[in-house]
């Protein structure tokens, strides 16, 4: 018996099937199977071609530390001394130290955690900034208490200085 719903001239349809369920049923687990086998196949050689293009563009883009490398280089120490001379590259060489300790320093955190010696000075650093920011917190409430009172007090005499504020009103 050919079932009603035809889709395709003497086929039956493909979602539904023949009218037995269980005909067929093992050659289309192995169907999907091979579908999802086939897929996962798809998806890593796109991850694979998105890595080497990745890859590929990284290598034909010369990086900024290779190109200032390859332009400070060829200099002479002297020519180099007056480069790092200069207040502009000397501030900027600064702030790219400052980035690169950093990043060394999150990279090697955990290392410094998990050894004893590490774990000890953590400790002692850990103890002198709560010990140290208790009394910092508080000088610098009772500098911003004076100012605050500073300038209250300029409104009525507004020829005193802080310093002088300070001799006088804190001696």
């Amino acid at each position: 018996m050919v079932p009603v719903n035809n889709v395709f001239l003497g086929s039956p349809d493909p979602l539904l099937g023949s009218l037995d369920p269980t005909a067929g049923l093992d050659e289309r687990m192995a169907m999907i199977e091979a579908y999802q086998k086939k897929l996962a196949e798809l998806k890593q050689a796109r991850a694979q071609m998105s890595q080497n293009l990745s890859q590929t563009t990284q290598e034909t883009t010369p990086s900024l530390w290779s190109e200032i490398d390859a332009e400070v280089y060829p200099l002479t120490d002297e020519q180099k001394m007056k480069l790092a001379q200069n207040e502009e590259y000397a501030h900027n060489d600064i702030a790219l130290q400052q980035i690169v300790q950093t990043e060394l320093l999150n990279l090697v955190k955990g290392r410094i955690e998990s050894s004893q010696s590490g774990k000890e000075l953590l400790n002692n650093q850990l103890s002198i900034v709560r010990k140290l920011k208790k009394k910092i917190v508080e000088e610098t409430n009772q500098e911003m208490e004076a100012f605050r009172r500073f300038k209250e007090y300029s409104k009525s005499h507004p020829n005193v200085t802080y310093e002088e504020f300070i001799k006088t009103v804190y001696q």
